[in-house]
């Protein structure tokens, strides 16, 4: 099925043709090689882990800005994502700020979006979502009773022990709810990455948002298989978000 051409109009059944087709096709591999590389190195350890980073940066007493970094991090996630494609674009490109940030380390100024654009990507969708990472933890963070750390530490107990025996236990299953839910997210970033270069030179940044658009709205249009490559990443979704609701009947935090 495709949107224009003399055979716009002609629906003919094939079948799970769209389906065996996809499953030979190496693009569609390489877009799942991109997703999960972006999904985990910009969700599952960028989000997550810097926003529990910076929720425990916040509760901690006596450190001067808080609410600042905070509010840089909040910011972040209200900004519309054609707003933050734009930025990205710009701040990435050659004579972009991300350059005169890095030139007292001694790197050359280059256009990252185009050497270096699967990175860039990544550091930019980190920056965009460690939000709600950050707000969920700092609420789970707030429930933990302060006189549990203090009994450990008068019991000797030392910064990594109380969060290893105290702090990772009775967040473990926010950690696994947040994993969920930037999972889903992050496999469904379309807007952000689009704006700030389209995919990428040979497909460099092509998840499987901008795979299925491409396939469907460019020529040759073609829609049905499209539709089955969403079909398929909805099941690969489900399957990985199956295996997180697994493990965490299984480990029992």
């Amino acid at each position: 099925m495709t949107l224009v051409g003399e055979h716009a109009l002609s629906y003919e059944f094939i079948g799970l043709r769209n389906y065996i087709k996809l499953i030979t096709d190496p693009d569609f591999y390489n877009t799942l090689k991109l997703s999960f590389l972006f999904t985990a190195l910009s969700a599952l350890i960028g989000q997550a882990f810097l926003g529990l980073a910076i929720a425990m940066v916040l509760r901690k007493k006596g450190i001067v800005g808080k609410s600042l970094l905070s509010l840089a991090v909040f910011l972040a996630w209200i900004v519309p994502e054609v707003v933050a494609g734009y930025m990205w674009a710009i701040f990435a490109g050659k004579g972009g700020l991300m350059n005169i940030l890095l030139s007292p380390f001694g790197i050359e100024p280059r256009n990252w979006l185009f050497e270096a654009p699967f990175e860039t990507i990544i550091i930019a969708n980190i920056w965009r979502g460690t939000a709600f990472s950050m707000i969920l933890f700092t609420a789970v963070l707030e429930s933990i009773p302060q006189y549990i750390y203090e009994a450990a530490e008068i019991d000797g107990a030392t910064g990594w022990q109380r969060f290893r025996y105290i702090t990772f236990p009775l967040i473990a299953y926010a950690l696994m709810i947040d994993f969920i839910l930037i999972t889903i997210w992050t496999l469904n970033v379309f807007t952000m990455i689009f704006v700030m270069n389209g995919g990428g030179l040979g497909n460099a940044t092509e998840i499987w948002t901008i795979f299925v658009y491409r396939r469907a709205f460019l020529p040759p249009y073609d829609v049905s298989y499209a539709s089955a490559a969403a079909n398929m990443m909805f099941i690969i979704v489900f399957l990985i978000i199956l295996v997180y609701v697994k493990f965490a009947e299984k480990v029992r935090w």
